[in-house]
């Protein structure tokens, strides 16, 4: 088998064991309780409501999903919460202008964003959530 095809299969596994965790979980019940923000998992100040909300920082933040992929270069297109495709797509040379890309939009808040990320990159695709200002969103031609 060649190295290409072992690391493949690797970080298959490594997601696929990671996704038996059981933080997760642990996590949404906590969003669904109303204790932590379901953006990027701080906790919330009481008083607790059974409902997901965001926390004052990711509320007034524009939640938009970054596709990467790997094919003669990294290439990049981005999609609203509400499905919506924004108009920039951009295309880097490197993973680590990806991994830049995540770190400014906000998308690399916790262990647990940052082990998926990695393996999205040893993979050659994937995507992760950014929370990106105005001004940001704005860059990617989105519409306020």
């Amino acid at each position: 088998m060649n190295q290409k095809a072992l690391t493949f299969y690797m970080s298959l596994a490594a997601r696929s064991a990671r996704s038996f965790s059981d933080e997760p979980v642990a996590a949404g019940r906590k969003m669904r309780a109303g204790k932590i923000c379901k953006s990027c998992k701080v906790p919330l100040p009481l008083p607790h409501t059974p409902v997901s909300k965001r926390c004052g920082f990711c509320s007034v933040r524009h939640h938009v999903l970054m596709h990467f992929r790997r094919r003669s270069g990294w290439h990049c297109h981005f999609t609203t919460e509400s499905k919506q495709k924004l108009s920039k797509r951009l295309t880097f040379m490197s993973a680590g202008k990806v991994h830049e890309m995540a770190k400014r939009g906000n998308g690399l808040i916790d262990n647990w964003d940052r082990d998926g990320f990695e393996i999205d990159l040893e993979i050659g695709r994937g995507c992760i959530w950014l929370r990106l200002s105005d001004e940001q969103y704005l860059a990617l031609g989105g519409v306020l």
